[in-house]
């Protein structure tokens, strides 16, 4: 169950890197994406979709729409207190989804290679040591800070 946890919570934060970097790009030293009204950045994040895919203008403009609703429902969700992470995982799947709908396949290809390779970099990026799931796979366990054979 902590290695699905864990596989959701690094699938959510590559979402997030994924649609939220370039905001963090076009700032300034100082700046942060906190700064950026919710146009500002639906209109970074569908910039960066049509350089990186090479979108057409109506795929340009249906990616936008997508992304917009996307956001708005995000903002709702922190507006109303802590999000549910399912929901945003589900919010995000379905963005995902619906975007890769209006791709070709080529342009299915590198969005999907684009995404891998930052669900990669999200997970190399943690330092934590393996939890208890893990350490049970390797055929160890830690008691007292100590790892041993079980």
């Amino acid at each position: 169950m902590k290695t699905l946890k864990n596989l959701t919570s690094a699938a959510l934060l590559a979402v997030a890197l994924l649609f939220g970097s370039t905001a963090f790009a076009q700032q300034g030293p100082g700046e942060g994406r906190a700064k950026l009204t919710l146009e500002e950045r639906v209109q970074a994040q569908t910039s960066r979709f049509q350089k990186q895919l090479d979108l057409t203008p109506d795929q340009t403009t249906k990616v936008q729409a997508i992304i917009l609703a996307s956001a708005q429902e995000i903002d709702k969700m922190r507006a109303a207190g802590k999000p549910n992470r399912e929901a945003m995982v589900a919010l995000n799947q379905k963005r995902t989804d619906d975007i890769k709908a209006i791709l070709t396949p080529a342009q299915k290809e590198k969005f999907e290679q684009q995404q891998n390779s930052m669900r990669e970099r999200a997970g190399n990026g943690q330092s934590q040591a393996p939890g208890p799931e893990k350490a049970k796979k390797d055929g160890k366990k830690k008691k007292g800070g100590a790892e041993t054979e079980g």
